[in-house]
């Protein structure tokens, strides 16, 4: 059984409580029971909406002692039910200092005591919104409180509490929507998961807003942050709340409790792992955090509230970079400015590419097209079908119908069977060796033909391969590694057959999208071997090296997140674990990804100028710099 903590996952659980507005020991009854449920499910910290003790919309009430004593009372209750619980309670409540001054608080619970209260610091006080006839700010509040029944706490915005691999920080609703939020300054001293307890009523448009806020603010501050907000149990005598909750990591919506839903919790596993590595890499971030200076607050050491997380709460991308991909016009149209800014640059008057009728020759094919639309009629698209020994009739059939079908504006069909025959022949090389000098060696010839060919017609040769086989190294160096432009260089294997696809929906005759169809039926295969005596193709790349959907998903946990060989095979367990037959072969596969991305650095070195179109690329002058020699 694995440990999800062990690789930094620490789980977090919003409560949504059908409160009574104005009963707070009522309320404490169904938190306490719903504290005790989330703790037992694991979790690190439980966290209520914004003065969910009371409810938000108590309006003149709050100023009634009978009110302010029993939410005391409350909290003592919860403090007595929470004693021998390591988990950590957030629960909105209001306070009043003794020098008459009331708060609207977040009051952070452990093992029966008060660790420390957060004020509110922004209250809004326009529209549907009058919290200042009842509450202060809390901004500048410090105040170190010896209550009688519960205890000595800090009263202040800027505190930290530090739990296992979680930094928490917390704010209130209105305090994100300020520009002076107090999430970021607390993530710039080190927290990295922020807390917001909320009372956002629904208007048109609000939720999606909220969406952005929260997402650009977990990007913004790379931390994970959970924005819980008010339900239904709210007064609606002039607003309505929904119950609005979002779990964000790095400006990725993770988990959302949708407005007027009625789950009673969203329980969600972030990784904090990830969120310290996203910031180790990011200088900008750690430059700000040096401007900084030193802390002004509080930071609390608390007790690891949980030893193990047997099960995973939160889903797992199969297909990541997919995941990036909104619009597929977007990445045709920073592959098509690229290449034509290369084009301009230096002159040429032609775009030459060889074809195959294989799914990466395919795809910059379009992008090629795409390119001359767009060059005022300066650029030529040549394609180029370069049957050899390896060359099946299907591949060569569907090469001859896309360059038909597309109008390339020439088409030239060079057979490079004789002159590697010959080649072989001069290395000594018999007629049934079929070693890597024979797959090679076709590979380089057609290299060498289309770079010739470019010289002839001021072109440049377009390169087709992508982001997966310079990962694994899986072409020919000085081949088909090499090219004066790589359009496909920074897009994975799953990306250019959604990419194919997407080509095929939109084809501009119907012979064409059968063509694009077939192209993303067939094997994907090198073709450097030859058919079948029926015809059929023998080399399928997946069948030697594994799936293509499973390498992605490697290289990008790797090269994004960073993470380490074992957390990547625990999440390719939970993202594939409807596809068996994947997961069967996951073992090997990430094996055999590991062994060859860091054997066949050296190709990639070598790699030349092409566009980064996801969060990551390969590139040796940008993205990734790693020595040749690099030990696995």
């Amino acid at each position: 059984m694995k440990d999800w903590a062990k690789f930094g996952f620490t789980r977090v659980r919003a409560l949504f409580p059908n409160i009574k507005l104005g009963k707070p020991k009522a309320n404490a009854q169904e938190l306490i029971q719903n504290f005790r449920d989330a703790a037992s499910a694991g979790a690190s910290f439980v966290v209520t909406p914004e003065l969910a003790l009371t409810g938000y919309t108590c309006e003149d009430l709050f100023h009634s002692e009978g009110l302010i004593q029993e939410t005391e009372e409350a909290l003592f209750q919860i403090l007595t039910a929470t004693v021998n619980h390591q988990t950590i309670f957030v629960v909105g409540a209001p306070f009043r200092l003794v020098d008459g001054r009331y708060l609207n608080c977040a009051w952070v619970m452990q093992n029966g005591k008060v660790i420390g209260v957060i004020p509110k610091c922004s209250l809004p006080n326009m529209g549907e919104f009058y919290e200042r006839r009842w509450f202060v700010s809390g901004r500048k509040v410090n105040e170190t409180v010896n209550h009688p029944r519960l205890g000595t706490f800090l009263v202040s915005p800027f505190q930290i509490f530090a739990a296992g691999p979680a930094r928490l920080g917390i704010e209130i609703c209105q305090d994100l929507w300020t520009p002076n939020e107090p999430s970021s300054y607390l993530a710039l001293k080190g927290a990295n998961l922020i807390l917001n307890l909320s009372a956002s009523n629904e208007t048109l448009g609000k939720a999606e807003f909220r969406r952005k806020l929260v997402t650009v603010q977990s990007s913004k501050q790379q931390c994970a942050y959970l924005y819980v907000s008010s339900g239904t149990y709210e007064s609606s005598k002039d607003t309505v709340f929904g119950g609005h909750a979002l779990a964000c990591e790095l400006g990725t919506i993770l988990d959302e409790r949708k407005p007027f839903h009625t789950d009673t919790d969203l329980t969600i596993d972030f990784d904090l792992e990830s969120v310290l590595n996203s910031r180790t890499k990011d200088i900008c971030f750690l430059e700000t955090v040096e401007d900084v200076g030193a802390f002004k607050g509080v930071i609390h050491s608390l007790a690891s509230p949980v030893t193990r997380l047997e099960k995973l709460e939160r889903a797992v991308e199969p297909y990541p970079f997919l995941a990036e991909v909104s619009d597929c016009n977007e990445v045709i149209q920073i592959q098509v400015q690229g290449l034509l800014r290369r084009a301009q640059s230096s002159g040429a008057k032609s775009l030459v590419i060889g074809i195959s009728g294989g799914l990466d020759s395919t795809h910059a094919l379009a992008v090629a097209l795409k390119t001359r639309a767009l060059s005022n009629g300066t650029l030529q698209v040549i394609g180029v079908t370069l049957p050899g020994p390896g060359t099946s009739d299907q591949t060569l059939a569907l090469a001859r119908t896309l360059l038909i079908e597309t109008q390339v504006d020439r088409i030239l069909e060079i057979s490079i069977t004789d002159s590697v025959n010959l080649h072989l022949k001069e290395l000594g090389k018999s007629n049934s060796d079929r070693g890597v000098v024979y797959e090679n060696a076709q590979a380089r010839e057609r290299t060498q033909v289309l770079f010739d060919l470019a010289n002839e017609h001021q072109g440049l040769v377009v390169g087709t391969g992508d982001l997966s086989e310079l990962a694994l190294g899986w072409c020919t160096f000085n081949a088909d590694q090499m090219a004066h432009y790589a359009v496909n260089s920074g897009i994975p294997k799953t990306v250019i057959k959604a990419l194919v696809a997407y080509w095929a929906q939109h084809a501009e005759t119907p012979t064409l999208g059968a063509a694009l169809e077939k192209v993303i039926e067939l094997p994907i295969s090198p073709e450097l071997l030859p058919p079948s005596e029926t015809g059929a193709i023998v080399q399928d790349t997946e069948a030697l090296i594994g799936s293509y959907d499973l390498h992605d998903f490697f290289l990008y946990q790797f090269l994004y997140h960073g993470f380490s060989r074992e957390k990547i095979s625990a999440l390719a367990e939970v993202a594939f674990a409807n596809q068996p037959l994947l997961l069967a072969k996951m073992p090997e596969t990430l094996e055999r990804f590991y062994s060859r991305f860091f054997s066949q650095q050296f190709k990639r070195t070598t790699l030349p100028p092409g566009p980064k179109i996801h969060r990551v690329s390969l590139s040796p002058r940008s993205d990734f710099r790693l020595p040749d020699e690099i030990s696995r």
